[in-house]
């Protein structure tokens, strides 16, 4: 508190609250599309308590229960990302949102859950723009 008091006042703090049920992991939600595609855990580095992949941690396909999957789902909502990697804090039996990315590394989760998350993405902007795999064979039969 006194380096936010010492500070200019016009910079911007954001504070998260410490659960301490979730030090040093939490889950990925990749949501495509509006559907949760994969889910893993990832766990942070011998002590360090930040568990991003890209940071050392340790990552491993988690079980998608409905919670999980609503809780991310309604997130990225909210926020209107239709791409997104929604991050989970573990509080207890349940969870809480820790974060919202709009552009998710996806390395990770495709080392452990077996999704090709770029072709899923690839799948979701076709149908987007509608264009469908039958679309598709019909132009390859006519040449």
């Amino acid at each position: 508190m006194e380096l936010i008091r010492s500070t200019k006042s016009n910079v911007n703090f954001i504070l998260q609250e410490f659960v301490s049920t979730s030090m040093g992991r939490d889950l990925r939600v990749i949501i495509i599309g509006g559907r949760a595609v994969a889910c893993m855990e990832r766990v942070a580095k011998e002590g360090d308590f930040k568990a991003n992949f890209s940071r050392g941690g340790m990552v491993r396909s988690f079980e998608m229960t409905p919670e999980i999957e609503w809780l991310a789902t309604e997130t990225a909502s909210v926020f209107g990302l239709e791409i997104a990697g929604i991050d989970l804090l573990f509080d207890g039996e349940h969870f809480k949102v820790c974060e919202a990315n709009s552009s998710p590394g996806f390395e990770g989760v495709e080392s452990c859950c077996g999704i090709d998350i770029a072709q899923e993405m690839y799948n979701f902007i076709r149908v987007r723009l509608g264009m469908f795999p039958e679309e598709e064979e019909n132009e390859e039969n006519m040449n």
